[in-house]
């Protein structure tokens, strides 16, 4: 989902070092989130774009953590949610050629509010759906995922990073002197 990858570009070294990382400010970054989940803007370094993207970040955190952590979101939090969501409404519009017309839903209005509409809606279509969102079990890690797991019960954001090193660091606390 969109939102899990603007709330990741913010995370703690998974090392424990306590260094923060945000990717949110790279150009680079931008580009290839914009290209990856379809959006189109004409200026990727808008930097009121980049200003309000920081801000959602924030928000879809506040809110995804209460949603993992079984407690409602705070009711001035999913107000403001609404707001961004609402920022680009849905049109129906007709696409395809003549005798293979479909309706497409669109979001309508500026390029930037759409995309931070979508964002925001897919936070919120996690939420509503029931989806397993979870934090890394890893104390020092920040990365949020969506666990498909049949069981549910995955713990780590990639258990070949922060699994290992967790389990690795529990043995050799476990082992005596």
């Amino acid at each position: 989902e969109p939102s899990l990858d603007l709330i990741n570009t913010a995370f703690n070294d998974h090392l424990g070092s306590g260094a923060v990382h945000d990717r949110l400010p790279l150009i680079e970054w931008r580009r290839a989130f914009l290209r990856h989940w379809g959006y189109r803007v004409d200026d990727p370094s808008d930097r009121r774009a980049v200003r309000r993207l920081t801000t959602l970040r924030a928000l879809l955190r506040e809110a995804l953590v209460a949603y993992s952590a079984g407690r409602r979101i705070k009711p001035d939090v999913l107000r403001a949610l609404e707001h961004e969501i609402n920022r680009a409404p849905f049109v129906v519009r007709i696409a395809g050629r003549r005798g293979a017309q479909r309706l497409v839903l669109a979001r309508s209005g500026d390029a930037w509010d759409a995309v931070t509409a979508d964002i925001a809606t897919s936070a919120m279509r996690l939420v509503g759906e029931g989806r397993r969102v979870k934090v890394c079990a890893n104390p020092s890690c920040s990365w949020m995922f969506e666990d498909r797991s049949r069981s549910g019960s995955r713990r780590w954001c990639d258990v070949s990073i922060c699994g290992s090193l967790i389990n690795v660091r529990n043995h050799r606390g476990s082992r005596p002197l």
